[in-house]
């Protein structure tokens, strides 16, 4: 054999060697007893990955994050690390014991067995490792934030924290809970404070409660603290996070009626700047929902043609509704009229096919179809350019689970 066979040879065997380096090593045919003997011997804590066969975000994690270099690092260093099927065997036990709702559920045990901390849901690599590492952090360990917060302890750093790692564990009712609690409990004055704003960031969710609208009232004092686009774009997001759930009302309960009657009102008498907006939005779902025809194209004309919506992706919405839904020549006339406007009020190359193709079927239901077969092309080419561009909007196979990073 040659040296430089022989060479070829060691340099391949040395990548597979390092390339096995980087993975969780994780027990294999390891029952939960013998587990908790080993982390007791070696005085180390246990992290489980409570995984199903079928679950497509644990395979994303086996495959992408799991295998990461420094995440393999990290586990290896610290963890007594075991996989486990919770449909089979004693994981169909433990998944009760250990109240697993979700998958992939990520659980963090002390060295006697006991959960210290749990994060649920697939996430990139940095991600995870910053939530991981909360595990080993006294004071961001969810176990240490519970029994703060069982003491009595309120402030709106610590509320923060405790918050973020009911997230992160999936406790959507305690989150919900706590976070509504914490809020309404803060005067006028702490409402404005430095210390309060991550929470009402990430954890505000009524847009009619009293220290919401206070906070819109007030708009300018929580801006000199946090800044400009960080509160105009909490604001808006609450509002417009509420109208959403609204548009995909499913729920067996009937419909919050009094509660958008009462966000009406509020963004018909606020001097808010993005008022009019969000009220047009607001009224064309509830239009829609009314099945008024008549009123739900009325107010998307009016929305459309005095600019209150700055995203074309509402607009194609509406048009593809008039030509799905619709068999009127009027109505697909102003659906041609809206959709010109977005067209010409886009300037992204990747949102230019959408808006090209809604603009096709519109011209296809009024019998243009010269016109309409151009539009088509246009909007295959444009699709084309984005993809060349590396800008083409794809859809997102998997969402987190833990509602949007902090």
């Amino acid at each position: 054999m040659s040296k430089l066979v022989v060479f070829i040879f060691a340099i391949m065997i040395s990548y597979q060697l390092e390339a096995q380096e980087y993975n969780i090593k994780f027990l294999k045919g390891v029952k939960w007893k013998k587990a908790l003997k080993m982390a007791e011997k070696a005085n180390k804590p246990i992290f489980v990955d409570a995984y199903t066969t079928w679950c497509g975000p644990c395979k994303i994690m086996d495959r992408d994050v799991f295998t990461n270099k420094d995440v393999a690092k990290f586990f290896n260093d610290n963890f007594i690390n075991l996989k486990m099927d919770m449909e089979k065997g004693e994981g169909i036990k433990l998944k009760t014991d250990w109240q697993i709702e979700a998958f992939p559920t990520l659980l963090y045990f002390d060295e006697s067995g006991t959960i210290i901390h749990r994060v649920v849901g697939a996430y990139d690599v940095e991600e995870f490792l910053e939530y991981s590492k909360m595990a080993l952090q006294d004071d961001k360990v969810a176990i240490n934030l519970q029994r703060r917060y069982d003491n009595g302890e309120r402030n709106g750093v610590f509320i923060y924290d405790y918050l973020v790692s009911l997230r992160l564990g999936y406790h959507k009712d305690l989150e919900r809970s706590v976070a509504l609690d914490y809020i309404s409990s803060l005067t006028n004055k702490e409402l404005l404070e430095k210390d309060n704003w991550k929470v009402l960031k990430h954890f505000m969710k009524d847009p009619n409660s009293k220290e919401f609208q206070y906070l819109v009232n007030n708009a300018d004092k929580l801006k000199e603290t946090n800044g400009n686009k960080e509160v105009d774009d909490m604001l808006y997001k609450i509002i417009a996070d509420k109208i959403q759930t609204w548009t995909y009302w499913y729920g067996k309960k009937p419909f919050e009626t009094e509660k958008e009657a009462a966000l009406i009102d509020f963004l018909q008498s606020s001097e808010y700047k993005d008022a009019p907006g969000l009220l047009g939005k607001l009224l064309i779902n509830k239009f829609k929902r009314l099945e008024d025809k008549s009123q739900y194209i009325e107010t998307i004309d009016y929305v459309v043609k005095f600019n209150l919506t700055s995203d074309t992706a509402d607009i194609v919405n509406y048009v593809n509704t008039i030509v799905n839904t619709y068999e009127s020549d009027v109505a697909w006339a102003k659906a041609l009229k809206w959709i010109q406007i977005a067209e010409n009020k886009e300037t992204k190359i990747e949102h230019k096919a959408a808006i090209l193709t809604a603009k096709s079927n519109v011209l296809a239901k009024l019998g243009n179809k010269t016109e309409a077969e151009l539009a088509q092309l246009a909007a295959q080419k444009a699709d084309k350019e984005a993809e060349a561009a590396g800008t083409k909007i794809h859809t997102i196979p998997m969402m987190k689970m833990n509602g949007g990073g902090f």
